[in-house]
C-alpha cells in the first residue's frame, strides 16, 4: 500500500490522472449531455497543458511555476470552460 501512496504523490502521475479524468469527463459530456459534440481540438487542450507542464518541469525543477496543483487546477478549469462554452 505504501508503494501506491508513493506513486500517487509523483507529480507526473498526478498530472496524468488529471488529464485522463478531464478527457473522460469531456467525452461523457460530449456524448450524453451537450447538444453537439466537442471537436478534436478543444479535447486536446488538457493534454497540451500536461505537455507544457512536463516541459517546464524539465527546465525549472524547483521553480514556483512547477507546482503541480497549479497545473492540475488549470487542466480542470480548462475542461470546465470547454464544456461550458460548448453548452452555450
Amino acid at each position: 500500500m505504501s508503494n501506491l501512496k508513493k506513486l500517487l504523490k509523483s507529480p507526473h502521475i498526478q498530472i496524468a490522472l488529471a488529464s485522463g479524468i478531464s478527457i473522460i469527463v469531456m467525452a461523457y459530456f460530449s456524448k450524453r449531455i451537450l447538444p453537439k459534440q466537442i471537436g478534436y481540438l478543444p479535447t486536446a487542450i488538457p493534454p497540451f497543458l500536461m505537455a507544457i507542464y512536463e516541459a517546464f518541469l524539465a527546465r525549472h525543477k524547483n521553480n514556483r511555476i512547477c507546482t503541480t496543483w497549479y497545473w492540475v487546477a488549470a487542466i480542470f478549469i480548462s475542461t470546465a470552460l470547454i464544456i461550458v462554452l460548448h453548452w452555450i
